[in-house]
């Protein structure tokens, strides 16, 4: 059996200083790796491999010799890396169940440009064809002229505006690669009451063809007091509160529909 578990929060790079992250430390990924290894141990399994994608910020704890042995840890950076290591790990491999616990950019890092530099260039468009047009425009935004080089340290002594694109959709891309994967998803919502977790949960699951997903209010997220809905095909299945009781929840929940 093949696990893949996806941890931590991305990181997209500015300049060779800078980057821009998420709250996310990865420690109920970790607690998904304890609640698999548990699983086995307990039910005298020992043919799997767990494939641990790891933010470089997730927590990242010791295990013993055995349990090492059965997990390949896979270090990654920013969503693009993600994107292609899970492409290439399914490529060789048959992921029995995904669980994509990972936090993950929706934005990189494009471009910055002064200001100043950027206005000028749009003033100098704009006073050379009357008739511009929205396109150019946006090409403009998209890509400016003077913008700083990208192994350049952006300096702190003029004002900047930043330009972001979008990143790859990684969860979309799991069943592409397997539609047999079990995959379990993640929605993190503000409003915290059933109807909006459901909604939300159920709009995740559909566009990215989930089989579970768990979801939870932005400001529950602590150790002990980590709460949510873990939904099975649009139903709720439990109510668990607490990272470790999550985990277990959503293993011993995948582990009944795979085994």
């Amino acid at each position: 059996m093949h696990i893949a578990i996806t941890a931590g929060g991305t990181e997209e790079s500015i300049d060779g200083v800078r980057k821009i992250t998420n709250m996310s430390s990865g420690s109920l990924g970790w607690h998904c790796l304890d609640a698999v290894l548990s699983f086995m141990r307990k039910h005298n399994r020992s043919n799997f491999v767990v494939h641990y994608i790891k933010a470089p910020k997730a927590v990242t704890k010791k295990l013993s010799a055995k349990d090492a042995h059965c997990v390949s840890f896979v270090n990654v950076t920013n969503t693009q890396s993600v994107y292609d290591c899970i492409d290439s790990l399914m490529d060789k491999v048959k992921i029995d169940l995904f669980i994509h616990a990972m936090a993950i950019s929706d934005f990189s890092y494009s471009y910055s440009a002064s200001i100043s530099a950027l206005a000028e260039e749009l003033y100098q468009s704009l006073i050379t064809d009357k008739k511009v047009s929205k396109q150019k425009i946006e090409a403009i935004l998209t890509n400016p002229i003077h913008k700083h080089d990208a192994d350049e340290k952006i300096s702190s002594s003029e004002k900047i505006i930043m330009g972001f694109e979008t990143t790859p959709k990684v969860i979309a891309l799991i069943k592409k690669k397997n539609r047999e994967t079990f995959l379990v998803g993640f929605k993190l919502v503000k409003n915290n009451h059933d109807n909006n977790l459901i909604k939300q949960a159920e709009k995740l699951r559909m566009t990215n063809d989930c089989d579970a997903v768990f979801a939870n209010e932005a400001s529950q997220l602590s150790e002990e007091g980590h709460a949510g809905l873990l939904l099975y095909k649009g139903e709720i299945v439990a109510r668990p509160v607490g990272k470790k009781q999550i985990a277990e929840a959503i293993v011993n929940l995948a582990m009944k529909h795979i085994s």
